[in-house]
C-alpha cells in the first residue's frame, strides 16, 4: 500500500517517514507534503491509497483536503493527526470520511497500527470488489469470444497435440481426442436490389459496402446459433469473415454416413437465411471426416470448395472433390487471342468505352464462358486483369487512380463469388479506365489549341502557319487544323488574320504609321499588308488613321 503523509511542521513529517518500520508492514512512504494545496497536487501524480494528515494547516486544513481527495477515490484511506482534542472536530471528521482520528502526541507504534488497519480495511474492500462472483460473471460474459477466437485457432492448425484438447476443456468446450469431427464454411453476400432509375454506376457499385456485407455475415451468424443450437456443433467467425462450423461425428457412422447430417443442416441454414433474412449463403463441406489435429486440413477443402461458387453459382452447398490425378495439367491461361487483345488495347487508347466493352466481350466469350472450375476462372481473370493494368502503367498512370472504387478488386480478385460479378468488375473497369483515356485525350487536344493560341499571340510580328506550328508540336497538320477549328468555330489562319488585324487597327488609331503597323504584325510588302486590311475592314489603313 503506497502511504502520503501531509504535516506542515518539518521535523515531525520526517520523523513519521523514516522513524517508523512502514516497509516490515507492506506500506511503503511514496509522498511528502507541507500544506493540503501541496497534497492536492502530489495525489494526482502518486495516486496514494493511504494519507496520513494533520487537521491545521496553512493553504487548506485537513478536512477540506479530505473531502475533495474522497471526491478523486472513494476509496482512499485518511487518517488525521491532529493535536485539538475537541469534539467537533473529530465529528466532522468522521463525516467526512476520515478512517481514524489520532491525538498528538501520539506514539510510533499507534499511528503504525492505525496506518496498518485502515491498510487491512482497504484490502477486504478491494476483495469485495473485485470477488469471486464478479469474476465468475466477467468470464461468462467473455466466454463466447474465448471459445470462438479458441476455434478459430483450431481450425488453423494451431495447437500442439493434447493442447486443444486440455484449453478447450477451459473454455467449456468437449472436444475428445479420438472424436472425429466434419467441418464446414458458409459465406453471405447482402440481397442485391436493381440500381434505381437515377444511380449511376459508381453509387451502384457501392451498394455492397464493406459494412453491409459485415452485418449480413453476422445476422447468418447469429442464425445458426439459434438454428444449431441443439446440434452438436461449435460455430466460430474465421478470419475471411466466413462462418465456419464444426460438427461431431457419430462413432458408428463411417466418413460418408457421417457427412450427411452436417450437409442436410447447413443446406436448412442457408435456406433459413435465405427465406429468413433476405440473404443469399453459400457453403463449402471438407471432403471427409477426422481427428482433432485433422480439423485443419478439412477446414481447407471446406475453403476450396466454396471457392467453387464461381463455378455452380451462389446459394448452395458445395462438397470438396479431390483435383484430378490422372497427369492431366491443371488451370492454364485462357484461350484469348492476340487480336482480340489488341482491339481491346486499341479500344482503350481511343477512349471508345463501347468499343473496348464489346473487345472485352469477345474476350469473355472465348476464355472465360466454357471455364470448369474456379481455378480456371481465377486463371482468366488475373490473365485479363493483368492486361487491363499493363496498358494503364503503359500511360504513365497510377492503377489506383483509375480504377478507383474497381482497384480493390485487383488487390483481391477472389472476393469477387460469381461469375456474373467477376464480369461486371472487368465491364466497370474497362469503362472506367476507356473514360478516362477520353478525358486524358480531350484533355491534352485543349493543350494543343491553347498552345496554337499563344504561339498566334507571341509571334504576331512573324508569319504564323499551322504547318509551321504542327511540326513544332509533332501532331499532324490535318488533324491539329481539324481540332482547332472543332475547339474554336474557326480555322487557325482565319484566328491569326483576326488578331493582325485586330492589333494593326488598334496600332493606326493610337497614331502608327502604316509602315510601323504592317512590320508589327509580319507583314513586309506594305501594299500587300494594305490590300488585306481593305478587304478585312473594308477601308484603307490610311482611311483607318483618319
Amino acid at each position: 500500500m503506497n502511504l502520503m503523509i501531509v504535516e506542515d511542521e518539518a521535523r515531525l513529517r520526517q520523523s513519521l517517514a523514516g522513524g517508523i518500520p512502514w516497509e516490515d508492514h507492506g506500506i511503503e512512504v511514496v509522498a511528502l507534503a507541507a500544506n493540503g494545496k501541496e497534497a492536492l497536487q502530489l495525489f494526482e501524480r502518486k495516486k496514494p491509497d493511504i494519507i496520513l494528515l494533520d487537521v491545521q494547516m496553512p493553504e487548506m486544513d485537513g478536512l477540506t483536503l479530505v473531502r475533495l481527495l474522497r471526491e478523486k477515490d472513494a476509496f482512499l484511506k485518511t487518517i488525521i493527526l491532529s493535536g485539538h482534542d475537541n469534539f467537533a472536530y473529530a465529528q466532522q471528521a468522521m463525516e467526512a470520511g476520515v478512517t481514524q482520528y489520532l491525538l498528538k502526541p501520539a506514539g510510533e507504534r499507534d499511528i503504525l497500527e492505525a496506518v496498518a488497519g485502515a491498510a487491512r480495511q482497504l484490502r477486504r474492500e478491494l476483495d469485495r470488489r473485485y470477488n469471486e462472483d464478479l469474476l465468475r460473471q466477467k468470464w461468462v460474459d467473455h466466454l463466447p469470444q474465448l471459445q470462438a477466437a479458441f476455434l478459430e485457432r483450431l481450425l488453423r492448425g494451431s495447437f500442439r497435440p493434447g493442447e486443444a484438447e486440455r484449453q478447450g476443456a477451459e473454455y467449456g468446450l468437449r472436444l475428445p481426442a479420438g472424436a472425429r469431427y466434419a467441418v464446414a464454411v458458409v459465406d453471405t453476400e447482402p440481397a442485391e436490389e436493381p440500381p434505381s432509375a437515377d444511380a449511376g454506376g459508381e453509387a451502384g457499385a457501392e451498394r455492397a459496402r464493406p459494412v453491409d456485407l459485415a452485418r449480413a455475415r453476422f445476422s447468418v451468424y447469429l442464425l445458426a446459433q439459434s438454428l444449431l443450437a441443439e446440434a452438436d456443433c461449435w460455430l466460430c467467425l474465421d478470419g475471411q469473415g466466413y462462418l465456419a462450423a464444426i460438427f461431431a461425428v457419430p462413432p458408428e457412422k463411417d466418413a460418408q454416413q457421417g457427412l450427411l447430417g452436417p450437409q442436410a443442416l447447413v443446406d436448412k441454414l442457408l435456406n433459413r437465411a435465405r427465406e429468413g433474412l433476405g440473404l443469399v449463403c453459400s457453403a463449402g463441406i471438407g471432403g471427409s471426416v477426422g481427428t482433432l489435429s485433422e480439423l485443419n486440413g478439412l477446414y481447407a477443402e471446406a475453403c476450396l470448395a466454396l471457392q467453387d461458387r464461381i463455378v455452380y453459382g451462389p446459394g448452395i452447398a458445395i462438397p470438396y472433390r479431390e483435383p484430378d490425378s490422372c497427369g492431366t495439367p491443371g488451370a492454364v491461361p485462357p484461350p484469348i487471342s492476340g487480336e482480340q487483345e489488341k482491339a481491346l488495347e486499341i479500344a482503350l487508347e481511343l477512349g471508345d468505352a463501347e468499343a473496348a466493352v464489346r473487345a472485352l466481350d469477345e474476350m469473355w466469350r472465348s476464355g472465360m464462358a466454357g471455364a470448369e472450375t474456379a481455378d480456371e476462372i481465377m486463371e482468366g481473370v488475373l490473365y485479363i486483369g493483368s492486361l487491363l493494368v499493363r496498358f494503364v502503367q503503359k500511360q504513365g498512370l497510377a492503377v489506383k487512380e483509375v480504377l478507383k472504387i474497381n482497384f480493390a478488386s485487383f488487390l483481391s480478385p477472389n472476393q469477387l463469388s460469381t461469375r456474373d460479378k467477376i464480369r461486371a468488375w472487368l465491364e466497370s473497369s474497362v469503362d472506367e479506365i476507356a473514360s478516362y483515356q477520353a478525358r486524358r485525350r480531350k484533355s491534352s487536344r485543349h493543350q494543343f489549341v491553347e498552345t496554337l493560341l499563344v504561339i498566334a499571340q507571341e509571334e504576331i510580328d512573324q508569319e504564323v502557319s499551322l504547318h509551321t506550328a504542327a511540326e513544332r508540336l509533332y501532331v499532324n497538320p490535318s488533324y491539329l487544323s481539324r481540332l482547332f477549328k472543332q475547339e474554336m468555330g474557326q480555322t487557325f489562319s482565319a484566328y491569326v488574320l483576326e488578331q493582325k488585324m485586330e492589333k494593326a487597327k488598334a496600332a493606326l488609331s493610337d497614331g502608327a504609321k502604316v509602315y510601323d503597323a504592317a512590320r508589327m504584325v509580319g507583314y513586309r510588302d506594305v501594299s500587300y499588308f494594305t490590300k488585306v486590311f481593305r478587304k478585312y475592314w473594308g477601308v484603307t489603313p490610311g482611311g483607318m488613321k483618319q
